[in-house]
């Protein structure tokens, strides 16, 4: 097998999935080596010290460090402070009564109860992780094993910060199998210590990124002096990927007759005042290889209104050469406003997303027409809460056409074909079939 050609193994292993990669490489020394440059193109990783051992590891490994392009870093980890032994028990019987539900609704049999031993075990695991995640946050240990691992991969192009399993679909197995316990918790400001950890490193490290997702992390991140941004740009230079799903708050108001109920957008004033700065739009405007800008506010708020204005995101007049994908989310801004950056981009904007939008005091009617009219998209999204005003009369528009995530909606589909499709005459927006 040593006989033969590094590059032949190397383009065998380039038509193989990442699980098939990693069989490939117990083969031989060899193989093992052809398919460490494929084997870890994407390293994925929380909070968790099995996990720092493996990144080490890799950064150590003179063939798989080299070839490390994108870090995904999960921001879920267990909830503190940690569980009394009963609590461990209590938190087991619920999983048990989901295990009995879901296998009534499959008609099969649940799976075995645990025992008292097999729990006590697993909550011996529990708490030795717990031990772990509490040294290792008291310590600086993920700051600390980020950077120096960071430094190994000289291919590093693309960063993750997943939250909430935002930009990310999640896997079926974490590190936290063996203490039964599911990571969910966040560590607050959300979001904020794991992508900080991650920037730092590459600062550090002179890194020049191509993609950066993170989501979705508390607008508290940009809670930073403008200067500490400045010095920052130059690592951003090569961004050609922005995408950021940014928290403006909620809380579980419990004094509802003992249901709770979400109370959304919390903080949407404090977010709206640092927007107004115009730190963000600064950062997204010195972005020259743009080609892909993704700004999503995760709530607004019935009481305070919505965290940013589009000319907070997108400064006015301004043109990105490259910018073919644009998604906004949970903005106010105007009709007009909006049409002339749109129309800046006519040539080679190709994919729109518009997201729980608000038109101040003009007509989703009338925009929607100039945007097919106008611009030559290959894929559109209309969704989320869409408010407007009337033009000719002094009626609120509302409609609320679901998320693509979240289910299918009829009428944002038809939305959808009517801004790509010339062959759809009329708006499928119009007064009867608006939300009340």
């Amino acid at each position: 097998m040593d006989a033969i050609i590094p590059e032949i193994l190397c383009m065998i292993c380039s038509y193989l999935n990442i699980e098939d990669v990693r069989r490939f490489r117990l083969c031989c020394r060899a193989f093992a080596d052809a398919g460490a440059c494929f084997a870890f193109r994407e390293v994925v990783f929380y909070l968790h010290q099995g996990d720092f051992d493996m990144l080490r590891h890799i950064s150590l490994h003179p063939i798989a460090s080299k070839n490390v392009h994108s870090l995904v870093y999960i921001g879920h980890t267990l909830e503190m402070p940690r569980k009394s032994l009963e609590e461990f028990r209590s938190y087991y019987s619920t999983i048990r009564s989901t295990e009995k539900i879901i296998a009534q609704h499959r008609n099969e049999a649940p799976p075995p109860k645990m025992g008292d031993l097999q729990l006590e075990r697993l909550y011996k695991n529990y708490e030795i992780i717990m031990d772990q995640q509490e040294r290792i946050l008291n310590n600086d240990e993920d700051i600390s094993c980020i950077k120096e691992v960071v430094s190994r991969f000289s291919s590093l192009r693309e960063i993750t910060m997943s939250s909430e399993f935002w930009f990310w679909d999640g896997q079926s197995k974490t590190p936290f199998e063996g203490c039964l316990v599911k990571p969910g918790f966040e560590i607050e400001p959300q979001g904020c210590r794991h992508l900080d950890s991650l920037l730092s490193a590459v600062f550090e490290t002179d890194i020049k990124l191509e993609r950066l997702t993170a989501g979705i992390f508390s607008w508290r991140f940009f809670q930073k002096p403008p200067a500490e941004f400045k010095l920052s740009l130059p690592y951003y230079a090569n961004l050609t990927c922005l995408e950021l799903c940014i928290d403006t708050g909620f809380y579980e108001d419990e004094n509802t007759g003992g249901l709770s109920e979400p109370i959304l957008g919390t903080e949407v004033p404090e977010c709206r005042r640092l927007m107004e700065t115009g730190l963000l739009r600064d950062f997204i405007k010195s972005l020259t290889q743009l080609q892909t800008l993704y700004v999503i506010f995760s709530w607004h708020s019935n009481e305070h209104g919505y965290p940013a204005r589009l000319e907070n995101i997108m400064e006015p007049k301004h043109r990105w050469e490259h910018l073919d994908s644009l998604t906004l989310g949970n903005i106010t801004c105007e009709r007009q406003d909006l049409m002339s950056m749109l129309r800046r981009h006519k040539s080679t904007l190709k994919e729109l997303c518009l997201r729980d939008i608000r038109l101040r005091s003009t007509s989703w009617r009338s925009l929607l027409p100039k945007i097919r009219k106008t611009m030559d998209l290959d894929l559109a999204c209309i969704c989320g809460e869409l408010y407007g005003q009337d033009e000719d009369s002094p009626f609120d528009e509302y409609w609320n056409l679901a998320v693509p995530e979240a289910m299918g909606d009829e009428l944002r589909d038809e939305v959808s074909d009517y801004l790509v499709n010339d062959r759809i005459r009329r708006c499928p927006l119009t007064a009867d079939n608006m939300d009340l």
